[in-house]
């Protein structure tokens, strides 16, 4: 390092007054056995030289500011120097303030330009950065549901205890999905107001009357939303007591499980099932596998959606949004969600259940509870009342008017299922709808005519549900439709 540098250095560290004394010292003006003034001085007390240095900090401080003030004041006379040399001639104190004032003026005019510019060069900065990252990376997906996309942190360890795919950025997530990155940024975007919609919306009746909204997704979401159902959501434990949508599983293991005619039977339905879980409930679930809330959130889109209605403007169809996001009815992966978010309410209600010697099943939203023994024990209020509790701490709700409670001489059925005979079955009534069915085509087929499409279709799909149901006991009408199919073909 040369000497210039080297004092430099030191100005910095030690104060310029310092090292000038130090200086001093070196070179014989000021002796080495004198302290400086900025040294404590011999017979003074610690105290006293604490006193003296702030004094001495506090005269240095003044000395700097007379020294600016001095500055300060020798450009005024360098101005006023300049402008008496312009106003020679007609020398007005008048006009020389004036003309002082209008050049202050102009000066801060300037610096307020300069500071203005600054500001705008800095605005823009930010703007090009924002356009930048908000084209690599998904940084909003609509209000009310952007919150999480800050949390980034991905619990590795846990999803691959659950052996789930590690997905920790939104690339990450378009790759796992088989989808270009474009498609997921506008399938995970929220927008009150759209023109094309992701979804075929329809009504079905319900048996119990009414209609049922189902919203079926379109080919490419449909994709998106089946690989989350396989490669994810199938890889998760879900309980025993659940038997709707679950492989291996149907109405009929569900009713296989109970005992059939029990002393007592209550059916309960669940309200509004699909549209209680909100887009927050399944952005949570997510999030308990181990995502992030960012990639919770992405996930967490791409499985709810909204209900809208159409409506013309302008000659153009737009549909508008009537919810908050919701679990759709007819998606691939709606199902599975409900099984996994209700683990616990089945646990607990399951828990319950086996204090009081009672059987527990559920499909999707029907909630089924068989007893067997002596009824004037039961407290049935008592039961409803707890498992109620239960179901409303768990953020769903029941229909009243769709609880049943069934004894022996009753027609006992569980989703469909009649269990009150020695072996499970359908009802009567259904039974005898197909006869006539068969019957109706067998006639037409005798007498020449062409057997409709749909009733082929209609009378094959009963025919196949009565097999699986108990095919042992229908033998002798499953054969009979058989026999009628084989003539049509």
């Amino acid at each position: 390092m040369d000497t210039k540098s080297e004092y430099r250095k030191q100005v910095n560290e030690m104060g310029k007054k310092e090292f000038t004394f130090l200086k001093m010292q070196e070179y014989g003006f000021w002796p080495n056995d004198l302290p400086t003034p900025y040294e404590r001085q011999k017979n003074e007390t610690k105290e006293d030289f604490e006193n003296r240095k702030k004094l001495l900090d506090e005269f240095q401080e003044l000395s700097e500011k007379i020294s600016d003030t001095y500055k300060e004041k020798h450009e005024i006379e360098k101005k006023l120097s300049s402008l008496k040399k312009e106003l020679e001639d007609t020398w007005d104190y008048e006009k020389i303030r004036a003309a002082v004032s209008q050049e202050i003026m102009k000066e801060s005019i300037a610096r307020r330009a300069e500071r203005k510019e600054e500001r705008e060069r800095q605005k823009q900065l930010k703007t090009e950065a924002w356009k930048k990252r908000k084209s690599e990376n998904i940084i909003f997906i609509g209000k009310k549901y952007s919150g999480l996309l800050v949390k980034k942190e991905t619990n590795i360890e846990k999803l691959k205890e659950n052996e789930l795919p590690v997905i920790e950025t939104d690339k990450d997530l378009a790759n796992f999905l088989q989808i270009e990155y474009n498609t997921l940024r506008y399938l995970v975007y929220h927008r009150d107001v759209i023109t094309f919609d992701n979804y075929y919306r329809f009504d079905i009746p319900k048996k119990s009357g009414g209609m049922r909204h189902i919203a079926a997704p379109k080919t490419q979401l449909k994709t998106a939303q089946r690989q989350i159902l396989e490669k994810i959501l199938y890889k998760m434990e879900v309980s025993d007591i659940s038997h709707g949508f679950i492989k291996s599983r149907s109405v009929i293991t569900g009713a296989k499980t109970h005992n059939t005619s029990p002393d007592l039977l209550i059916n309960i339905d669940l309200e509004n099932f699909f549209p209680t879980i909100t887009f927050e409930r399944v952005r949570g679930l997510y999030q308990s596998f181990g995502y992030s809330g960012y990639i919770a959130s992405l996930l967490a889109m791409i499985c709810t959606y909204c209900e809208r209605i159409p409506i013309e403007i302008k000659g153009e169809t737009k549909y508008i949004k009537t919810s908050d996001r919701i679990l759709p009815q007819g998606s691939p992966a709606s199902p599975m969600i409900t099984n996994i978010i209700c683990r616990k309410m089945d646990k607990r209600i399951n828990g319950l259940c086996k204090k009081l010697g009672v059987i527990y099943t559920r499909y999707a939203d029907d909630m089924s509870f068989s007893y067997i023994g002596k009824t004037d024990d039961f407290a049935i209020g008592s039961f409803l009342n707890s498992i109620n509790k239960i179901i409303e701490d768990e953020g769903f709700h029941i229909k009243k008017e769709k609880t049943h409670i069934l004894r022996k001489h009753n027609r006992q059925y569980i989703t469909g299922i009649v269990i009150n005979n020695e072996e499970i079955g359908v009802s009567r009534k259904w039974v005898k709808i197909l006869k006539a069915s068969i019957h109706n085509a067998e006639k037409l087929k005798n007498s020449g005519d062409i057997v409709p499409k749909k009733t082929y279709q209609e009378i094959s799909g009963k025919i196949a549900w009565l097999k699986s149901v108990n095919e042992k006991r229908y033998q002798k009408i499953i054969q009979k439709g058989i026999d009628l199919l084989k003539g049509l073909n």
